[in-house]
């Protein structure tokens, strides 16, 4: 693994995060458009031929597919999550890790990871390639260790 490889891994946390996010935020969206959606009543159910199913219907249709998309992007966002501590636990030295974390997994911009850690935003890029760096050597030596 380089360290290139080490940055992507961690990066996907991040994307998956925003997907989370944005499907989030489509559910409460959705959700308040049913709120405001009036059910009609008629005789005929709402399954018989010709007739369309309601507004409220498409909405709980939707919502309930929504939900599924929600719940596998968490899945997949929780085990990215649980790669990246774990990545960010290989790192040599403590203000790598605090820097990666900050960065990678509170999803602080970098002039915010900085000043968390009261580092210059040069100061912070230089520590956490470092940190790529000592995660991809830690990782490879680990996986050459493992073939012996």
């Amino acid at each position: 693994m380089t360290a290139y490889d080490v940055r992507h891994k961690m990066s996907q946390a991040w994307k998956l995060k925003k997907e989370v996010t944005a499907k989030q935020e489509a559910m409460q969206e959705l959700r308040s458009m049913a709120e405001k959606a009036t059910a009609s009543f008629s005789p005929a159910p709402s399954g018989a031929q010709g007739s369309g199913s309601s507004r409220v219907e498409n909405y709980a249709i939707r919502i309930v597919e929504l939900q599924e998309d929600l719940m596998d992007a968490s899945e997949h966002l929780l085990d990215a999550l649980q790669e990246v501590m774990a990545l960010i636990e290989l790192a040599n030295e403590p203000i790598q890790r605090a820097a990666l974390t900050q960065y990678h997994l509170n999803g602080k911009t970098a002039e915010e990871s900085a000043a968390a850690i009261n580092y210059s935003t040069s100061q912070f890029w230089r520590v956490v390639n470092e940190g790529y760096v000592a995660i991809a050597e830690r990782w490879n030596e680990m996986e050459w260790n493992e073939t012996r």
